[in-house]
């Protein structure tokens, strides 16, 4: 089988995020690794769109599926829908057995990338949020949803401005607009989740008790991230 530059540009991103996650990588390196890797999805994103659009490289449309069975599964699955709508993916969930059950929606190359940055961060979280403490008056459990939180919009935010920047750095390919061809990008991931899921509904984030100590923790342990931006019951779809 031949390896193409898109396949070798997806095992560059996985040694990366293996050497941030090894337990003998200091704080320091990780994050120069992540930083690295994370900046690299982006770019890889706008490649793949390009030679996509024009017929270079084939990217299907598909789908991905996992269960959340963990504590705090609304919030881990919002840290997943973050993810999936900054790398232009549609996610569906619908829990049975107190276990929620998620499909994700896009391009092979997307989801390929999706399934690795939730990984990592997973495991980035599952770290942070055992040390987080909660604040007079709130509970153990109201700290670590807020942390989550926090954690989240934080990675959402520099999701957002890595996108925005590879997008820049490759503004016209060909003569093609990068903008025009992600924009078609995501109407062809929006039709084919309409197709597969044409009763789901959108879910939006539960207001609850939030911890504001706790929450900052998570937006500071976000940015710790580095997202390669700048430092700064029935079924039911989910939308950010």
């Amino acid at each position: 089988m031949t390896t193409t530059a898109s396949d070798k540009t997806l095992e560059r991103i996985r040694r990366l995020l293996a050497y941030a996650e090894h337990p003998n990588t200091g704080p320091e390196e990780a994050e120069t690794f992540r930083e690295r890797a994370y900046a690299l999805m982006a770019k890889y994103g706008v490649q793949r769109a390009h030679l996509a659009a024009s017929g270079q490289e084939p990217d299907e449309l598909g789908t991905y599926a996992l269960i959340i069975d963990k504590t705090h599964q609304e919030e881990r699955v919002q840290l997943l829908n973050t993810i999936a709508v900054f790398k232009t993916c549609r996610v569906m969930q619908w829990q049975l057995g107190g276990k929620s059950y998620v499909m994700i929606c896009g391009h092979q190359s997307d989801l390929e990338v999706v399934k690795m940055l939730y990984a990592s961060l997973s495991l980035q979280l599952a770290k942070e949020v055992a040390n987080v403490t909660p604040s007079h008056g709130r509970s153990l459990a109201t700290a670590r949803k807020s942390f989550i939180k926090g954690f989240r919009i934080r990675v959402g935010q520099k999701m957002d401005a890595a996108n925005q920047a590879a997008r820049a750095e490759t503004a016209h390919v060909e003569g093609r607009s990068t903008d025009l061809v992600v924009r078609d990008r995501k109407a062809a991931v929006n039709d084919y989740f309409d197709s597969l899921t044409p009763n789901a509904s959108y879910l939006k984030e539960r207001e609850g008790t939030v911890d504001n100590a706790a929450y900052r923790a998570g937006v500071a342990a976000g940015d710790r991230a580095d997202i390669g931006g700048p430092r700064i019951g029935g079924q039911r779809a989910i939308n950010a």
